[in-house]
């Protein structure tokens, strides 16, 4: 069973999420052979998909785990699209949020998909359901910078789509939230924190919560060939702190959020080894609160390192260490 709570942050406060992985046949794009570059995931959906009332089944023991909690948040993943007829049809849908609406303790609930699968309809009818919970629907952005998007990642769709998309959402009374992935492949850790940043500016119109997504190796990927020959590292976390501090203080009626997963390991965001723990940690607290607090004031003589690597826009390659 996927599910797990963990500390986080609902409609704007702390509280508990609850995320669930349905078990899907997974994202269209990696069944017809173009996966994202940096994706693992769908390569997870189960070879023998689960029936739509399997799934239903499966929500009810997963929504167990909130029972007698306060400000609960619920994060349906599908390794695809909520919204996908091919993943979840629409009556099977409709059962889930009215699950979700029988609890009382449900403050926000957030669901996924790709731009093109995005219909005012069928936001729209589970907008209804779950009525005035603070409910989002997310996008994967990744980047606003088409050619980023092409080149680095196979996305498959562009910032216009996003837009019409997001559009989509709001007008059938559902919030946005962006994806963003910090680094992709072929970009120095400069410019790849300026491609977040730049992203931000251009979403924020269509947007109501920023998710920083920190990029990590993944098995099968393109990203795990480039790493594995040195030619790409992953972020460091001085960038998540950077690109967080600055778009809290650029826009702070926005939720800014960023999981720093594998934090601390070669596969994943890390620093120098001896500070990932406190970095992650103070990155997870203010994802948490939204306190700019856990940022400021934090230091280590590896950070001289990256600042040199920002500064003179060093490429992976050129680097001998990891």
């Amino acid at each position: 069973m996927t599910y797990w709570t963990s500390e986080d942050n609902v409609a704007g406060e702390k509280g508990v999420a609850l995320f669930i992985i349905l078990p899907t046949i997974g994202c269209y794009r990696y069944r017809i052979g173009q996966a994202c570059y940096m994706c693992s995931y769908p390569a997870s959906a189960p070879k023998n998909p689960w029936s739509q009332e399997e799934i239903i089944e499966y929500v009810k023991k997963a929504l167990k785990k909130i029972e007698g909690k306060e400000r609960v948040a619920v994060r349906i993943f599908t390794s695809g699209s909520f919204l996908d007829d091919g993943e979840l049809k629409p009556e099977t849908r409709k059962e889930i949020f009215k699950l979700l609406a029988e609890y009382n303790n449900i403050e926000e609930i957030v669901i996924e998909s790709r731009s093109e699968l995005v219909r005012y309809d069928a936001v729209k009818e589970l907008a209804d359901i779950v009525k005035d919970r603070h409910f989002e629907v997310a996008i994967g952005l990744e980047t606003a910078n088409d050619d980023i998007a092409d080149v680095s990642i196979n996305k498959g769709n562009t910032f216009e789509q996003f837009v019409k998309a997001s559009e989509e959402i709001r007008s059938a009374g559902a919030k946005v939230k962006t994806y963003l992935l910090l680094k992709p492949i072929f970009l120095s850790e400069r410019d790849g924190i300026e491609d977040i940043k730049e992203s931000i500016k251009k979403a924020a119109p269509y947007t109501d919560t920023f998710s920083i997504n920190v990029t990590n190796i993944q098995k099968g990927t393109t990203y795990e060939r480039l790493w594995e020959k040195n030619e790409y590292r992953p972020p460091w976390l001085w960038s998540v702190i950077d690109i967080l501090k600055w778009a809290k203080k650029t826009y702070p009626e926005k939720r800014i959020l960023s999981d720093p997963v594998g934090a601390g390991s070669k596969r994943g965001p890390h620093n120098c080894g001896e500070c990932d723990k406190m970095i992650a940690d103070a990155i997870r607290k203010f994802s948490a609160t939204q306190e700019l607090k856990y940022l400021e004031n934090l230091d280590h003589e590896c950070k001289a390192e990256w600042s040199y690597i920002i500064q003179e826009g060093i490429l992976d390659w050129q680097l001998i260490t990891y």
